[in-house]
């Protein structure tokens, strides 16, 4: 039985390029090391360099430095109030949290952009928002949640004319009928898309609809069709340098040559799947890669290697980070109505929580300044004490010696007397 997330890869980063961008185009990094460029040169702060930045963080392909340039996006638009932009980056943190595996950190990105679309009545963006919020939940198992969102998404974006993201959206939401083995549903929904995308004459599009509709033709056994459709994919998405997606394509691909027991080449489409994880850090595919892997090395009778893979899966499978975290956020936000007060009350319970802590640590100090002055009193207490004890035994032994003087003086008067 395939890993889950192989299920739901390809899904989830569909949304992230048509619920993150307001143009039709993928990722460009020839795009974003222009607009680089252009920041550097003119780095004053104005509407220009916002939208520049905003660019960035759209069309970098190394998400580590399109986090970077969103979180920019977000403190500047934050400080001149510009509402719009802000937006946006939220919704492009979130969408690199996402390729980095940071699943609570994009979750809470993305459920922040939507407080201010809701604000602003955007309801276009409130519909790509709500896709990704969806997607989120897909790929921590939350399938309630997962459609509830997907739904909103679609209603919402059916009221409006971007058709892009309408188109992304039913695409997300056929991987739920995907998961749960609904195939016939799920290529309803396939087509549907790949129809809005044929009109928009999207090729990014094109290339996610074929291959998400190849893994379906693969869960159903029909090899030829899916590994026909996938190399479609894989070879338009190579030329638009879009690796997430070929990554799982790749495994896919190798568990079609399983079937065929062509060993060989399946481990060849993993290990080409591994290469392009690494180079791009993206640490799920890394994991599934290796897992993948170590079933192939388990076949031909390598234990050793096998293990060795299976290690580095763990590893890279537990550094996709919050997982359980993102579950109790799943189960605290079935509604965006609740999410939107959830930072309210996390912070009103940070606060009473900071006021307890005061509250203790100065009721402790308070004791032990108590403790103290009470041990010094007691101490003052015992050197009076003493000093008195020791005064009287002085006062004594003088009077001894006062006595003794008389006596001695007394006694030579009366020798003097004779």
């Amino acid at each position: 039985m395939r890993h889950k997330s192989f299920y739901y890869s390809a899904y989830i980063f569909i949304g992230f390029f048509f619920f993150a961008q307001m143009c039709l185009h993928a990722q460009d990094q020839n795009t974003s090391d222009s607009i680089k460029i252009l920041l550097e040169s003119n780095p004053t702060i104005d509407s220009l360099y916002l939208e520049r930045l905003k660019i960035v963080a759209v069309e970098e392909t190394d998400p580590v430095l399109a986090r970077e340039f969103s979180e920019r996006l977000i403190t500047l638009a934050k400080q001149d109030s510009l509402t719009s932009l802000l937006i946006d980056g939220y919704l492009q943190k979130g969408n690199a949290e996402i390729r980095l595996g940071n699943l609570a950190a994009a979750l809470k990105s993305y459920f922040e952009g939507i407080a201010y679309a809701v604000k602003i009545k955007d309801i276009s963006t409130e519909g790509k928002l709500y896709t990704s919020i969806a997607g989120v939940y897909s790929e921590i198992g939350s399938e309630d949640n997962a459609m509830m969102y997907y739904n909103k998404a679609i209603s919402i974006l059916r009221q409006t004319t971007d058709s892009a993201s309408l188109a992304g959206t039913l695409l997300n939401a056929g991987e739920e009928y995907f998961y749960s083995k609904k195939y016939d549903s799920a290529l309803l929904y396939n087509q549907e898309a790949e129809q809005l995308f044929k009109d928009l004459k999207y090729t990014l599009g094109s290339a996610y609809t074929l291959g998400n509709t190849g893994m379906v033709y693969a869960a159903m056994g029909d090899n030829a069709r899916a590994e026909s459709a996938m190399n479609q994919a894989i070879n338009v998405l190579i030329e638009l340098e879009d690796y997430y997606p070929i990554s799982v394509y790749l495994i896919y691909m190798a568990d079609i040559y399983l079937e065929k027991n062509d060993i060989n080449t399946a481990k060849s489409y993993v290990y080409r799947s591994l290469d392009l994880a690494q180079q791009y850090g993206l640490k799920d595919q890394i994991s599934q890669a290796n897992l993948k892997l170590a079933e192939i090395f388990d076949l031909q009778n390598d234990p050793r290697s096998a293990y060795n893979h299976y290690k580095e899966y763990v590893v890279y499978r537990d550094s996709v980070n919050n997982i359980a975290e993102v579950q109790k956020m799943a189960d605290l936000r079935t509604d965006y109505e609740v999410s939107q007060k959830q930072i309210e009350l996390d912070l009103a319970d940070q606060r009473r929580i900071n006021q307890r802590n005061i509250s203790i640590a100065t009721s402790a100090g308070l004791i032990l300044i108590g403790l103290l002055a009470f041990g010094l009193y007691r101490r003052n207490q015992f050197v009076r004490k003493t000093k008195k004890i020791i005064e009287k035994e002085k006062e004594r032994s003088d009077n001894l010696l006062l006595n003794i003087c008389l006596k001695k003086r007394h006694w030579n008067s009366k020798n003097m007397e004779r």
